[in-house]
């Protein structure tokens, strides 16, 4: 940020907006936290936090405590490298039950939290900020597909037009979103953000056209398959499909192998196989993870080599996460 937005705060009597705030930490390039338990904290020592966030080291995510004399306390409590739930779930475990003002930044997410939950009305919050934008405008490699899934996920849960899609005005997912809307949806970001090819049905086998898997990338140098399904519980969904979350997992799975089979007998492998699974029900995330590595442990004497050279993993998108306002 340039010494204009320093001497426009020192020289101004009102408090930096929240906003602004974030906008300033974003385009710093560091993550880190800031807490403090008044606002006007930062606009007092913010040459103090300036100066501390550059020699702040690029590899970690830097915790300040801001008091009214300035800077407190600095410590690390994490790695920056970490995905994005990841990171989520760190900000969530430690600062839940702090009543001020946490400010949050790392590779292009920015809130704010208050009283330890987030404030989704500041302007910019989130994927809103330009920082992201300028992350999510730039198209990917097929080798980053993690990370535009991570950034996928985030706009599900951020932007009211991925709720407005799926749910009713009852809240209730409606009955027409069944595979393939969900798969659409997918496959639109994509294509919006993956370099080269983004296809769907792509056949995997010469010799039976139905043998199609979900959406193929190829972006010149690497390629990927991405086998999509979904698992909604009957509470959830206006629906009357309610396939059992670790029976499509395997489906997903055991769908997989037979499109790296085919693609190998063609001499067509490609680098990374994905199962992309939408979800609604009332497990935790620890028993999503759990149910997964249990599906696999239970088919991976049936799976072939050519899967296993090709599976990378089984991304999940729980709806219930959605953005609703």
């Amino acid at each position: 940020m340039s010494s204009d937005f320093l001497e426009k705060a020192k020289s101004s009597n009102s408090l930096i907006s929240e906003h602004k705030i974030l906008e300033y930490l974003a385009n710093m390039g560091k993550a880190v936290v800031i807490s403090l338990d008044e606002l006007d904290y930062f606009q007092q020592s913010l040459l103090e936090i300036k100066i501390g966030i550059e020699k702040a080291a690029c590899s970690d995510i830097h915790h300040f405590v801001v008091g009214e004399n300035g800077i407190e306390s600095q410590i690390i409590i994490g790695k920056s490298c970490i995905n994005e739930l990841e990171f989520h779930n760190l900000v969530d475990r430690k600062f839940k039950g702090y009543s001020g003002y946490c400010f949050i930044v790392n590779a292009g997410i920015s809130y704010m939290m208050y009283g330890g939950e987030i404030d989704s009305s500041i302007e910019g919050c989130l994927l809103k900020t330009k920082t992201m934008q300028r992350l999510l405008n730039t198209k990917k490699n097929v080798g980053d597909l993690r990370e535009v899934f991570e950034n996928f996920y985030s706009a599900c849960k951020y932007h009211k037009s991925y709720y407005e899609y799926c749910f009713d005005s009852n809240g209730m997912i409606k009955a027409e979103i069944k595979e393939r809307e969900l798969r659409n949806l997918l496959q639109e970001y994509l294509n919006e953000n993956m370099k080269g090819d983004v296809q769907t049905e792509f056949c995997t086998d010469y010799y039976n056209d139905e043998e199609s898997v979900d959406i193929y990338l190829n972006d010149g140098i690497q390629r990927a398959i991405i086998e999509v399904k979904f698992s909604f519980k009957n509470t959830y969904y206006s629906g009357n499909t309610y396939y059992s979350f670790s029976t499509r997992i395997g489906d997903g799975m055991k769908q997989l192998d037979k499109y790296a089979k085919h693609l190998a007998q063609g001499k067509r492998q490609v680098d990374f196989g994905y199962v992309y699974m939408f979800y609604c029900n009332d497990f935790s995330d620890e028993e999503v993870e759990q149910k997964i590595q249990e599906k696999y442990d239970e088919l991976k004497t049936q799976l072939s080599k050519d899967f296993f050279s090709i599976y990378k993993s089984t991304i999940t998108n729980n709806l219930r996460n959605w953005a609703i306002s």
